[in-house]
């Protein structure tokens, strides 16, 4: 398919700034985590929507959504009953932020606690305006898309891993750990879907991996059938641009060459369990 790529980035760009509401929502009403994944979220294809984690207040389960239909912040429910709604449309990330703080403070909640990470940037500067992004079906395509070839690689590989979006770089990730005798991670293997950024000028789907105390000769990896291994100051691993991903095998067979060299190749002490692969 023919990708928009420009109109894809600036709703990535568009929404990568809206999802920074719902991290701090989590940062405000959820127990820390050692990873720091109270503050990821879920794209729900079904429902349109880009879900922050559900949180209590009044005997209610809330949360807040970005939802693409109506391209709004809301409040909703576990009924699905929506508290409070905002629309950014020709408002500011300053506006935004003004609405949101109002709705905590409504609640009781000073909403003092910072993130527990920095943008570099910020994807929408605090005094542009929202515009509501021409290629919001498209977006939604590939993090669609993302979620199916992530969930059929925890399938192959026998892993298991939460799929989820992280606000920081905005990527939808797995995430898959080994452990030493001791509960210290010894080796770890990550695939998923990144926004546009100095490894890529277009949205990609990743794949790498560590092992703790030998570098991974990612340069000795033969080459992919789908993607390529990169090797580089901003990335070392595997990559597959939007535009070459032709359909959904060939992801599948991005995702599977190269975890399969990783698993055992580049990684020696990777352990690969009898469901790895079934």
């Amino acid at each position: 398919m023919v990708v928009p790529m420009n109109a894809v980035n600036q709703a990535d760009q568009t929404l990568h700034s809206l999802a920074q509401l719902l991290a701090l929502t989590a940062m405000q009403w959820l127990p820390s985590r050692p990873d720091d994944s109270q503050t990821n979220l879920c794209w729900n294809s079904d429902r349109h929507r880009l879900e922050g984690r559900p949180f209590t207040h009044n005997g209610h389960q809330l949360r807040l959504v970005i939802d693409m239909n109506t391209f709004t912040l809301q409040f909703i429910d576990e009924r699905e009953h929506i508290s409070a709604t905002f629309s950014p449309e020709n408002r500011t990330p300053a506006d935004a932020l003004i609405w949101w703080t109002s709705q905590m403070q409504a609640w009781g909640m000073a909403g003092g606690n910072p993130l527990n990470y920095q943008l570099d940037q910020p994807p929408v500067a605090a005094q542009a305006v929202y515009k509501r992004p021409a290629e919001l079906l498209t977006w939604a395509h590939w993090r669609t898309t993302a979620n199916a070839a992530l969930k059929t690689l925890n399938e192959w590989s026998g892993r298991e891993s939460d799929i989820r979006i992280w606000p920081h770089h905005f990527d939808t990730g797995v995430y898959y750990a080994q452990t030493d005798p001791d509960g210290r991670e010894k080796a770890a293997i990550w695939a998923g879907y990144a926004i546009a950024d100095s490894v890529c000028s277009e949205p990609y789907f990743y794949l790498s991996g560590y092992q703790r105390g030998q570098a991974v000769g990612f340069g000795a990896a033969p080459a992919l059938s789908a993607g390529q291994w990169r090797v580089g100051p901003d990335w070392q691993g595997a990559l597959l641009p939007i535009s070459e991903a032709a359909d959904t095998a060939h992801i599948a067979l991005f995702f599977q060459e190269s975890y399969s060299w990783l698993a055992e190749t580049g990684l020696p002490d990777w352990i690969n369990s009898v469901e790895d692969r079934r």
